[in-house]
């Protein structure tokens, strides 16, 4: 019985370890990590240009007070106003021979700025030149003309996004070659988009060179464009948002400047002031930049300089592989930023304003007080907040 008993616990416990054997232990599952969405291809997060960061818009100082929306007049000058006269040039501040010429709409053309465009022609007949940045570390105008005639303006190139907002200030026809396609849609779905002139859509306005090499040859006329907006019924009186004013003497106050160098990086631009003629001379990387229709030295009877936000974008505007510099730059001309106006051997520091689209684009000091400019042509040098602007006494 013993025996049996024996028997059966061996038994038994050759059973369970049998079990045991044949049952693996299963593994601790190991800790997965959420997976990282895959990023859509036509939003991609890429890091901005490293030769151009984006700034943070200049915190106005609390101590300045907010301009006033209506003129103030400086003390102890005499202001003109062109809007108070239909005879002055709201962009010069200068009467006209022939008044009605200021009843036809400016025209807005978009100007190259490359070495080998230089000299171009017909900057010397605009009211006032617009210098900005554009991709590659490049700059190119967008030349306004108002109340002289031009023979022959270029060469003409493509629109960027500060052409939605500069039209609008001016009131003015946009001219330009083309634009890459995000570009060209937000120009056309705009509310400038009903009054532009293209290029590639109204080839008869404008006149390629055969001398020249594409795509630098394209010329126009301004007497044929301001026939071309006639018949398509744009040609108007304008109604600019422009809002500053002039004065035949500088006014008080200002520093006293005979240089401004400009840090662009495809080159330094210098404007040195001619006591002789009460002008400033234009230079670039050194060299004086010249009108390609008489060989004379490009001068201004005031150059404005305006600080604003540069915001690179996603848009491509040359190719499909992004470099960083070849986005377009959004420049936000909305708003406020720092402005120096440099005029009679002077250099008056203050703020441009313009709190929304279509409100007054205006130069006021810290007062809130217009600046006026002097009575001439201007040259507008938009700039980056973090570029180096060096005022020489």
């Amino acid at each position: 019985m013993r025996t049996i008993t024996i028997y059966l616990v061996l038994l038994a416990l050759l059973v369970t370890m049998a079990g045991c054997k044949g049952r693996r232990k299963e593994p601790t599952p190991t800790p997965t990590r959420t997976p990282t969405p895959i990023a859509r291809v036509n939003t991609p997060t890429l890091p901005p240009p490293t030769d151009t960061p984006i700034p943070t818009p200049t915190p106005v100082p609390t101590d300045t007070p907010t301009p006033t929306v209506a003129p103030t007049p400086t003390p102890n000058i005499a202001l003109i106003v062109p809007g108070n006269d239909p005879g002055i040039s709201p962009f010069t501040g200068l009467r006209l021979a022939d008044p009605s010429v200021l009843d036809r709409r400016p025209l807005a053309i978009k100007v190259a700025n490359t070495a080998n465009v230089r000299p171009q022609s017909g900057l010397s007949k605009a009211d006032i030149v617009v210098e900005s940045r554009i991709e590659f570390n490049l700059t190119r105008f967008t030349v306004i003309y108002h109340s002289q005639d031009a023979e022959r303006v270029g060469s003409i190139r493509s629109a960027r996004l500060i052409d939605l907002e500069l039209p609008v200030i001016f009131d003015a026809v946009l001219c330009f070659s083309g634009a890459v396609e995000p570009v060209r849609q937000k120009i056309y779905n705009s509310d400038i988009g009903d009054h532009v002139l293209e290029e590639a859509l109204n080839g008869s306005a404008f006149i390629r060179d055969p001398n020249i090499p594409m795509p630098h040859n394209l010329f126009a006329n301004t007497r044929t464009l301001w026939q071309v907006i006639t018949e398509r019924g744009w040609n108007r009186r304008p109604n600019p948002t422009a809002a500053w004013v002039f004065s035949e003497t500088p006014p008080e106050g200002g520093s006293p400047v005979s240089r401004v160098d400009l840090d662009y990086p495809d080159g330094v631009v210098t404007w040195v002031y001619d006591e002789a003629t009460g002008l400033w001379k234009r230079f670039v990387a050194g060299e004086p930049h010249v009108e390609a229709l008489d060989g004379r030295q490009l001068t201004a009877a005031n150059v404005v300089i305006l600080g604003a936000n540069h915001v690179p974008t996603l848009i491509l505007e040359h190719g499909t592989e992004d470099i960083g510099i070849n986005r377009s730059i959004e420049i936000q001309l909305w708003g406020q930023g720092p402005l120096k106006i440099l005029r009679d051997g002077r250099a008056y520091e203050g703020m441009w304003v313009r709190p929304e689209r279509h409100a007054p684009f205006r130069f006021v000091d810290a007062a809130g007080r217009d600046i006026p400019l002097k009575l001439g042509n201007s040259w507008w040098q938009v700039t980056p907040l973090d570029m180096t602007v060096t005022l020489s006494p």
